[in-house]
């Protein structure tokens, strides 16, 4: 079970790395892994809302509370107890980031015309992970 710590520190970590994608033309993968960022810190969010130390991963928590364990933006966003602010505050970020989908790791380059250009998904994960 990550820490609320671990998580946090994933997702900076994956943005580095989806900026570092970026920078050496690597479009897809830089999407991929700037929508893993957002998916990391809504489920610290999760956690601090709800006054946990640890995110449920394994065992029987995890049975307890399968809905927490999805890649869904939108599920993760409701479960975070922070939808309101951050659709009235940041629609188009959230717009723009909310595109993501986790079966992204299996597309071929160039396959899902409707994600934004890593360079416009970037900024905007950005800001919304310092909502969150």
């Amino acid at each position: 079970m990550p820490s609320v710590e671990t998580l946090r520190a994933l997702s900076v970590a994956r943005m580095d790395d989806a900026r570092a994608l970026l920078s050496a033309g690597r479009n897809e993968g830089a999407i991929y892994l700037c929508g893993y960022a957002v998916e990391l810190a809504l489920k610290a969010r999760i956690c601090e809302t709800l006054g946990w130390n640890r995110f449920p991963d394994t065992g029987r928590e995890a049975a307890d509370y399968r809905s927490f364990r999805t890649h869904d933006l939108d599920v993760l966003l409701n479960l975070s107890g922070v939808r309101h602010r951050i659709v009235s505050g940041m629609r188009q970020d959230w717009e723009t980031v909310s595109k993501w989908r986790p079966e992204l790791r299996y597309a071929p380059a160039g396959a899902d015309a409707e994600l934004p250009p890593a360079a416009v998904m970037i900024p905007a994960a950005e800001r919304l992970l310092g909502a969150l």
